[in-house]
């Protein structure tokens, strides 16, 4: 830090010199601080400052009798945030020397400031700091380190705060004022600024002779000699133990505040909480609909009112049609998303007295609460099957779902929410049974029936276990000669009670309890294996014959499909491009693409396709168009009315055309009379199937016939039907559904 007197003095204007005394003498501390002379306004700008200055601090300077001599400045080529206190003290110090030196050289004596003696110095600071108001201490320099620099002087201000008399302290260290509770870091953080002979300020916990503990700002510079060596240390000590008091009750205050705001927001969150735990008690997280604890809970209510005369609410017990189908082909998240939009659409088709739960995974439950609920419930459920014909658009996809709907009304017999969702229940799976989209209303006979379907269920669960499913297989035929081309393999279930049950009634059945590809499984395997063994014992005769297997959506769709599929070919031997998968339109609802991509895969193994039921649905010929299929089959339908309508005789005509340009194999189906097969031959109809050619029949029964292939003349295979045809009156002998 460079100082002004030791430059030539700069002269000033009066005006300059009063600007500047006001500021000095207004800032209340006695000096003046330019933390940044470069950004300071005029008329402090137009100073001459030496051009390196970046930081100036200016005091008075006074004669002994008061008389303004000049202006003390003290500058630093870097800028600084003011002064410590012991910075200040020398700043004043300077000043009162200069004064004196004055005042020597104006009574002539010839005193050499530069000469004057350390004792004389110290007195000249002693002037400046005996009636300061904070504590100062004076020392040597060194040493720094045990036992410490000792004290040459300290001022009244000293003795006042610390109890110690000057004698008791003259001659020792500054480290008679510590004590165990002076923080260790701080000390030696102090330690290190005196081993660099820098100013440091810092606060520390002192004690005073009485032992009493008390707060002080230290602040503390080295004081240089004429030839610059450090020949003492100034301290300067303010007491701020009761700025330390307010601080702790500020914090103290701080914390309760604290606390108290961490107390209020446990209450708040534990209020939010509880909120929540009750809303979540009584509604559904996915929907947001009341669950099925609130609904049982609120028909509870109902049912313990007095019985009334006539019913006075109603329920509307409903689940989603084929819901089980969207959440395995486009996943779970795309389930939810329909179950939430399901909720949202359901509500726009009640009214506002009528309440919604969500019961169960894609169940849901309307309370209707009316004079007339019969009525009123078969309203609310009609709006309700006419709005689920429009689609949701689920993953960029248009989802058509449908609901069946049970109806049953709070009628004074009921005694238990469980009763009334049974019925409800009940009257939903005949709704089921009636059609899609339909609504009934429960009525004590549907009870049997309903338990009926559920023993039905149960014992198809354990049918696969018991062995109880068996496969029948129905020949293909050339319409002209009756001679086999091809086998379907049709899977029929032997009950032990209710004897043969047939795949319309159970394999829809299999399909909503989760079995189908199991049941499929096995048929795959087993079918291969007995083509296997027929190739085995007739190998002349069944060089050509080709394997139809039904395959379902649910089937296909399965990850381990392909890979059970490649199994049953090598397992068995039969080769791949004797076996035909046939499928519906129905597995193209969902997701198309991908089935056209397995479809891909499994033509790619050498496996053909056939679209069965063909001209049953919307898109037929488009899906001809789209995906690789190798051969179509006529559904029966068109095969009944051609002979009785020139319309379907046409369209059979087309269809046979249509085969034969886009070399896909053409198969007719339900051939029931002579009169449909002889017109089939007319048309050239490649390929037919039906009672009049073959029923279904057994694997002995196929064995036989092929056994006869075998040995039938040469060249009969073409002119010779190898089965005499019967009528669909006759009964059937293979035992077969």
């Amino acid at each position: 830090m460079a100082c002004y007197a030791s430059q030539p003095p700069v002269a000033m204007s009066r005006d300059a010199i009063a600007m500047l005394c006001h500021l000095i003498d207004g800032n209340g501390e006695g000096y003046l601080c330019i933390e940044d002379v470069h950004r300071i306004a005029p008329p402090l700008s137009g100073l001459p400052w030496p051009d390196t200055t970046a930081f100036a601090a200016l005091t008075l300077v006074r004669s002994g009798d008061g008389e303004l001599l000049g202006i003390l400045a003290v500058c630093d080529v870097q800028t600084r945030r003011g002064l410590s206190t012991a910075q200040r003290y020398v700043l004043h110090t300077h000043a009162a020397q200069i004064g004196y030196h004055h005042d020597c050289h104006r009574v002539r004596e010839s005193i050499d400031i530069a000469n004057t003696s350390g004792r004389e110095r110290l007195r000249l600071l002693e002037s400046v700091v005996v009636h300061a108001n904070d504590a100062i201490l004076i020392t040597e320099a060194e040493p720094i380190g045990l036992p410490g620099p000792r004290i040459v002087y300290c001022n009244a201000a000293f003795t006042r705060t610390t109890g110690y008399g000057e004698a008791e302290v003259l001659g020792k260290t500054p480290r008679l004022l510590q004590n165990e509770h002076t923080d260790r870091a701080t000390l030696d953080r102090l330690r290190a600024a005196l081993e660099k002979w820098q100013p440091v300020e810092v606060e520390l916990l002192n004690s005073r002779r009485d032992g009493s503990e008390f707060w002080v700002e230290l602040s503390i510079v080295p004081v240089a000699n004429e030839k610059g060596w450090f020949t003492h240390w100034i301290s300067v000590q303010r007491d701020i133990s009761e700025r330390k008091r307010a601080e702790e009750i500020e914090q103290q205050a701080r914390r309760a505040q604290a606390e108290n705001m961490a107390l209020e927001a446990r209450l708040l969150e534990r209020q939010r909480i509880e909120q929540e735990l009750s809303w979540a008690a009584t509604h559904d997280n996915l929907t947001e609909l009341y669950n099925r604890a609130w609904i049982m809970g609120r028909l509870r209510e109902l049912l313990s009112r007095t019985p009334s005369s006539h019913p006075e609410a109603a329920v509307l017990f409903m689940d989603l049609d084929r819901f089980k189908l969207v959440n395995d082909s486009l996943g779970h998240r795309a389930g939810d998303q329909l179950l939430t939009d399901m909720a949202r659409r359901l509500e726009s088709c009640l009214r506002s007295v009528d309440t919604l739960a969500r019961v169960g995974g894609d169940e849901f439950v309307v309370l209707i609460e009316d004079d007339a609920p019969g009525r009123a419930a078969g309203e609310v459920a009609y709006r309700i099957a006419q709005s689920l014909q429009k689609p949701f658009r689920i993953q960029g996809q248009n989802i058509f779902s449908s609901s069946s709907i049970g109806i049953v009304l709070l009628e004074a017999h009921y005694h238990t929410p469980e009763e009334l969702l049974r019925d409800a229940d009940t009257a939903m799976y005949v709704a089921k049974e009636e059609g899609v989209g339909r609504y009934v209303f429960f009525t004590p006979s549907m009870r049997d029936s309903v338990v009926e379907t559920l023993a039905l269920q149960n014992d198809l669960r354990h049918a696969m276990k018991r062995e109880e499913f068996t496969l029948c297989y129905q020949p293909i035929h050339e319409p002209h000669t009756c001679a086999i081309r091809g086998i379907e393999a049709l899977l029929t279930w032997q009950h032990p009670e209710r004897g043969s049950v047939t795949p319309e009634v159970f394999i829809g059945m299999a399909e909503e309890l989760g079995i189908l590809r199991d049941i499929g499984h096995w048929v795959v395997h087993e079918a291969c294996h007995q083509l296997a063994a027929w190739r085995r014992a007739h190998p002349k005769a069944c060089e050509h014959l080709t394997l139809n297997i039904n395959v379902s959506a649910q089937e296909l769709k399965h990850h381990s499909f392909k890979s059970d599929l490649v199994s049953a070919l090598e397992g068995s031997g039969v080769p791949a491009h004797l076996l035909q998968l046939e499928i519906n339109e129905g597995v193209f609802r969902y997701h198309p693409e991908i089935i056209g991509q397995i479809l891909h895969e499994i033509r790619a193994l050498g496996v053909s396709i056939v679209l069965d039921d063909f001209g049953t649905g919307y898109s037929a010929l488009s899906y001809i168009d789209q995906y690789e299929i190798d051969a179509i089959k006529v559904d029966r339908a068109f095969v009944l009315r051609m002979v009785l309508h020139r319309r379907s005789m046409a369209i059979m005509q087309s269809l046979l055309w249509l085969g034969r340009t886009l070399e896909l194999d053409i198969v007719a189906e339900g051939v029931e009379t002579l009169e449909q097969l002889e017109m089939l031959q007319s048309l050239g109809c490649p390929l037919a199937q039906g009672y009049f050619l073959s029923r279904p029949m057994t694997p002995e029964q196929i064995a036989r016939l092929l056994s006869k292939r075998e040995v039938a003349p040469s060249g009969a295979r073409s002119a010779l039907p190898l089965l005499t045809p019967w009528s669909a009156a006759d009964p059937d002998p293979s035992g077969c559904a």
